[in-house]
């Protein structure tokens, strides 16, 4: 799974960490294609919403029916154990990635930028509201997992760099602990 706040840069470099053969699910990208071929009218959003979650439930059915790997993009904001939880269940291992962005302004400059070059719009309320929830169930949930890494993005048009990665609750390793984690992720910092 490879999660993080909007404007974290999942989009931009999941496909650059995930196997080879692997095509991490890009939720945003299927909604604005789908959003994009719906006729407009006042319900538009909400269908493009219901035919993407179908597509994304029948892809997962698919790779677990045929025990395949699978990995998609996600804020981490609701229902973050979801479809962790069915693909536990199905016996996979759990690789959580999360791409850590120094603030909520960074998150909304990133994502004007990705407006002002075509991308989707996220209301401001919803930036913050989703960066906030990211890092507290990544804090809450971070043990369901089987490994963790912890990349920092909050470099703009760079590489994100390494902060630490767990495997089964314990750091393996870590490179540099940036202080805006301090509070978002108490538990995880403890760790260290």
């Amino acid at each position: 799974m490879i999660a993080g706040c909007n404007g974290s840069g999942k989009s931009s470099f999941s496909n650059a960490i995930v196997p080879k053969g692997i095509i991490p699910y890009d939720y945003d990208k299927h909604f604005l294609k789908t959003y994009h071929r719906l006729s407009d009218s006042d319900i538009r959003d909400v269908m493009a919403h219901n035919i993407v979650r179908a597509e994304l439930k029948e892809e997962v059915l698919f790779s677990i029916d045929n025990q395949k790997d699978f990995c998609y993009e996600t804020n981490f904001n609701s229902t973050p154990l979801y479809w962790p939880e069915k693909f536990k269940k199905a016996g996979y291992e759990l690789i959580l990635v999360f791409f850590c962005l120094d603030s909520i302004k960074e998150a909304k400059r990133r994502v004007q930028i990705r407006v002002e070059n075509g991308g989707h719009f996220v209301p401001e309320a919803e930036i913050e509201n989703r960066y906030m929830l990211g890092y507290r169930n990544l804090n809450m949930h971070f043990q369901y997992f089987d490994t963790v890494h912890l990349l920092n993005s909050s470099y703009y048009k760079k590489e994100p760099r390494h902060i630490l990665s767990i495997r089964e609750g314990d750091v393996l390793a870590t490179t540099h602990l940036p202080g805006f984690l301090n509070d978002l992720i108490p538990t995880i910092i403890s760790l260290t």
